[in-house]
Parts: structure tokens; sequence; C-alpha cells
């Protein structure tokens, strides 16, 4: 059996540093994106392992495993979504830069696994959440079929984020209406016709501890960006709070 990444305990810290336009979509929809995995910025994203077994040689011979392989990574990155947090103790310098753009002017919420899993208004969508694993070592063909481990390993390179990742996926099985039969079968759901995107509302009060400003914005745009979370969710005034950096950009 192979060790997937596992799920961190529920009064875990975690982090989302949010550019003031993702920070003023929050505010006004009150709702959270979830995206799909073919659109993450990581082109390696559930095919990182794949790519290091054919460059250490596992894969010599086998086509047939890699052309496979290839169809059902493609299917899982347009199938999954997910929403990716950084799992802190504290607020991290190098996440303001990654996140914010060159800008660098925004928030970082602050919350627990627990509260944003019980704060998200799920539906019908059943959803996981797991520590992402960073690394290099793969060798064992057999891993590429465990879709856990496909979707939440990266590259050590990203170790710095220690992302806690939420994830939901969407059914590429459609069943029909009324009784199945050879001639009323299930449709299968082409994966390209799916929107990048799935979107659930979110209830900012319980979700939300802290919300840690930029240590880059100015003091007018503190006093703007105060101002407009009191207008839009004034529940959320009190938890805001200036970041511990004090720099000069």
């Amino acid at each position: 059996m192979f060790e997937q990444p596992s799920r961190p305990p529920k009064d875990t810290i975690i982090w989302r540093y949010l550019s003031l336009d993702k920070y003023l979509d929050l505010l006004v929809s009150r709702t959270i994106k979830f995206t799909q995995v073919a659109i993450a910025a990581d082109r390696l994203e559930t095919s990182l392992m794949l790519k290091r077994l054919e460059e250490y040689g596992a894969l010599e011979g086998k086509e047939h495993i890699v052309s496979g392989a290839n169809v059902h990574i493609d299917t899982v990155k347009k199938s999954h979504y997910i929403s990716c947090w950084a799992g802190k103790e504290h607020e991290c310098r190098s996440l303001w830069f990654a996140y914010l753009g060159e800008s660098r002017i925004g928030v970082a919420l602050k919350t627990t696994v627990g509260q944003l899993l019980e704060g998200i208004e799920w539906g019908e969508y059943s959803y996981d959440f797991r520590e992402v694993v960073y690394r290099n070592d793969f060798s064992d063909l057999e891993e590429l079929q465990i879709n856990t481990t496909l979707l939440n390993a990266k590259a050590p390179a990203y170790s710095s984020e220690s992302e806690i990742r939420f994830s939901v996926n969407e059914s590429l099985i459609c069943l029909p209406q009324g009784e199945l039969s050879p001639d009323n079968p299930p449709v299968r759901i082409d994966p390209n016709t799916l929107s990048p995107v799935r979107t659930f509302n979110l209830n900012l009060e319980a979700v939300v501890d802290e919300i840690w400003l930029s240590p880059y914005c100015q003091n007018w745009q503190i006093d703007t960006l105060t101002e407009i979370t009191n207008r839009l969710a004034p529940n959320l005034r009190d938890k805001m709070k200036r970041s511990d950096l004090n720099e000069r950009i």
C-alpha cells in the first residue's frame, strides 16, 4: 500500500492570500471559487508523477502505459477543482509576493480547516482536503492510479507554500431519467465541456478569524480597504489587522 497525502486536523490554521480584485469579489459575491486543475499556474499539476517516472526511465518500452496515463491525467485535470490555502501558524513574507501581484496590495484571510469546511455550502458536491506532499521520488507505476496522490503532489520547489488543498470533482457520468436499460443508458460527459470554475456560497463571518492587511499598503490604502470592508461586510471590520512585517517596497 502507498501512503497517500494526509488530511490535516480540523483545528489547523490556514491562510488565503488575496489580491485586491479577488478580495473585492469575495466581499461582494460572498462566494469561494474552486478552479479547474487544468488552468492552474503550475503546469505539472497532476502530471508531476508521470514526468518524473519518464525522467527516471521507469517507462521505457511501456508506451501503452504512458498513453493511458496521459488520458487519465487529462481527465483528472478537467474534472477536479481546487482551492489552495497555506497551512502555517504565522503569515508568510514570500506568499505576499507570490499572490498579490506587482502592486502587492491585498489581504490574507486567516481561519482554520474546520471553519472553512463548515462555512462552505457544498450542495450536492462531496469534498476532500489534504496536505500537499512535495516530492520527486516516484518509482512505482501503480501510484499513477491513485488520484489522491496525483492531485496533491507537487515539486519540492513549491514546499514553502505548505499548501492545504480543498477539492471537489465533477462526475463524468450523467444518469438518465427513468429506469436504466440498454435503450436508456448513462451518458458520459465530455470533460472538455466543463466550466473552469465552480462557485460555492460562503459564510464569511463564520469562516474568517482575521483579515491581515498587506505590509506594502500605504496608510490611505489601508483606510480605503477598511472602509470598503465596513460597507460590504461590517461584521468583519473588527477582524482586520496590520501585518507584522514592516518593510519598504
